[in-house]
């Protein structure tokens, strides 16, 4: 029989967080860890130009006062709680950022700037940040499938909710919390965690990613001034898992914590496109069979689009009217395949939306929830599947089925196309090759750094 723990969810994350050291982490789980911080680095850098990272960026500098934490993809720094929150909005701006299915979250673009705002501030070297960066994830991770995917269903955004608990939970691993501290870290941050997907396609989605990221941090440095907080925040009757969850909690989540590496199972989904994961496995196909058919994109007439129940509640703007909607639409992201042969961070702009060519393109593109990509032939295996029928205008058509997009973690990106993307972010952001190819290298070999700010700051 199981031993059934008395210690509370907030206590028993403080103690696995605080106890945890890279000698526990299997090397193949460091390697996702670090693939993660070199693509949320990458689309922060990226993301970093876009106007919505542009005008929080102004906004911290104003409101925020000046610190040793560095704003990614820029020449400026502030304070830990202003790093955290332009960086994680940076991360997020584009839609760029890593994916995980253990609670259907974008964990990294909120762990991965709370862990560096501490880090900079405590002047830490590489090996306590990936080690902090891993104990956050693996808590936000644990907690996805302890809500399982009700929590993201019944419209709560998962990545501001549980992403933020995660922030606090490596933040406080970043500055040296003892398992109490780190626990009423963790409580604090649940308090104060919000976000809900009615945001979809708004700068209010890579903003509440930032204020996510900042809720983690603020978390950790209220709790290290000795702050108080509920224990049992989650269980109380007007915890979390009640008020948020409607009381389901599965134990396995948390009793897998640290036996189970959430990094590699299930894996983390990098994109290769900057539009929401959903659409990826329709994009890839529906390229792919252009490509092998040798299709003349101009002749194709119609594009029906079949998908799970996940991907028809995540792309929810038909017509997109700025360029945040249409991160969300499967009739841009297809509708630029067909009119573009491409969808990279240049297509998200007003002008893209404007062209004649892709409104037409669009103007094909019908998505529709096919009841069988929801039973248990697809699911879970390929939560964001699709199908894809083209038909031709001398009526001819060409159909295939992709489960798992490249990026996907049953269908990994290579070490080689992940520091591609990392050099055309940089690229976008207008970086010389030579400090693009510094930050990389180091970001490979994190652990051997010294000190993170010597790293960002290009002298380490």
């Amino acid at each position: 029989m199981r031993k059934v723990s008395s210690a509370s969810i907030a206590e028993r994350l403080g103690a696995w967080v605080s106890g945890l050291s890279l000698s526990h982490v299997p090397e193949a789980a460091l390697h996702i860890a670090r693939r993660c911080i070199i693509d949320t680095s990458a689309v922060a850098i990226a993301g970093s130009q876009t106007g919505v990272a542009e005008r929080l960026r102004a906004h911290v500098l104003g409101q925020y006062g000046s610190g040793p934490c560095t704003l990614l993809g820029t020449a400026h720094s502030a304070s830990a709680l202003g790093a955290a929150l332009a960086n994680g909005t940076a991360a997020h701006a584009l839609d760029f950022d890593d994916t995980s299915y253990a609670g259907v979250l974008h964990g990294s673009a909120i762990v991965l700037p709370a862990v560096l705002a501490m880090a900079q501030q405590a002047d830490i070297g590489g090996a306590e940040f990936l080690e902090a960066f891993v104990a956050g994830s693996e808590a936000a991770y644990a907690l996805g499938l302890t809500l399982t995917d009700s929590h993201y269903m019944r419209g709560w955004w998962a990545t501001g909710t549980l992403g933020a608990i995660g922030a606090a939970a490596g933040a406080a691993k970043a500055g040296g919390l003892d398992a109490d501290a780190t626990a009423r870290a963790i409580a604090l941050a649940a308090l104060g965690t919000h976000g809900m997907t009615a945001m979809l396609g708004t700068d209010a989605k890579p903003i509440l990613a930032g204020q996510a990221s900042r809720l983690g941090v603020e978390s950790a440095l209220l709790s290290a001034q000795g702050h108080s907080a509920p224990a049992r925040v989650f269980e109380d009757p007007r915890g979390l898992l009640a008020l948020m969850n409607e009381g389901r909690a599965d134990a396995a989540g948390l009793d897998e914590l640290g036996r189970t590496w959430r990094l590699l199972e299930p894996g983390i989904a990098i994109k290769r496109h900057p539009v929401c994961s959903a659409a990826q496995a329709a994009m890839e196909l529906t390229g792919t069979l252009i490509a092998q058919n040798k299709l003349d994109r101009d002749h194709i007439a119609s594009l029906r689009c079949e998908v799970p129940h996940l991907v028809k509640i995540s792309l929810v703007h038909d017509n997109p009217e700025t360029p945040a909607q249409a991160q969300f639409s499967m009739p841009f992201a297809l509708g630029c395949i067909l009119a573009f042969g491409k969808l990279g961070p240049a297509q998200i702009a007003d002008e893209t939306l404007e062209n004649r060519a892709l409104q037409d393109a669009m103007a094909k593109v019908e998505m529709v929830e096919a009841d069988e990509l929801n039973g248990k032939e697809f699911q879970p295996q390929f939560p964001e599947c699709a199908r894809i029928t083209l038909r031709m205008r001398e009526g001819r058509e060409v159909s295939g089925f992709l489960g798992a997009a490249t990026g996907m973690p049953d269908n990994p990106l290579s070490d080689e196309a992940l520091s591609e993307k990392f050099r055309d972010c940089c690229n976008l952001a207008g970086w010389e090759t030579e400090s693009c190819e510094a930050l990389l290298s180091g970001l490979w070999d994190i652990e051997r750094a010294g000190s993170v700010s010597a790293l960002l700051r290009g002298k380490g």
